[in-house]
């Protein structure tokens, strides 16, 4: 297995990745939309996504980073804000693996974290971060105003 950076090329595989994502969190199965969203976060550089392939060269894994900057630090920093091993693939460490790639490419880069979000009731994803160095925000509060 080895990580590699989305391209257009490979957008098709990244898509069906993030769909079974949504899908995961309970949202409508659209291979179209996550393909068009994936495809315009690529294009307009809003996001970086990285896979996870097999030895048949098949995705199997993806994160999706959004850049940030903290004003406080006066440093970027990351926001992993999707991470997804497909069902068949999970035990296999790719999603280990993924999280050190994303480390050490935020580390050579000097950023100054990278952040991510999980729900309350995903276990095994806190138990994996937390084996990963990443430690649960106890300073502050995350408020949202919905629109």
């Amino acid at each position: 297995m080895e990580v590699i950076g989305c391209t257009r090329q490979n957008v098709d595989s990244a898509a069906n990745l993030f769909n079974q994502y949504r899908m995961f969190y309970e949202l409508p199965d659209d291979l179209d939309k996550s393909r068009d969203f994936l495809r315009a976060n690529l294009e307009q550089q809003r996001s970086r996504i990285f896979l996870v392939v097999n030895e048949n060269k098949e995705a199997v894994a993806f994160a999706q980073l959004y850049p940030a900057m903290c004003s406080l630090a006066m440093k970027h920093f990351y926001w992993l804000y999707d991470l997804f091993v497909a069902p068949s693939a999970r035990g296999s460490g790719c999603a280990r693996m993924l999280l050190d790639h994303l480390e050490k490419m935020a580390r050579a880069e000097g950023a100054q974290r990278i952040s991510l979000d999980t729900a309350k009731t995903n276990l095994g994803a806190q138990k994996l971060y937390r084996s990963q160095g990443y430690e649960a925000e106890g300073e502050f509060l995350t408020y949202h105003l919905m629109l």
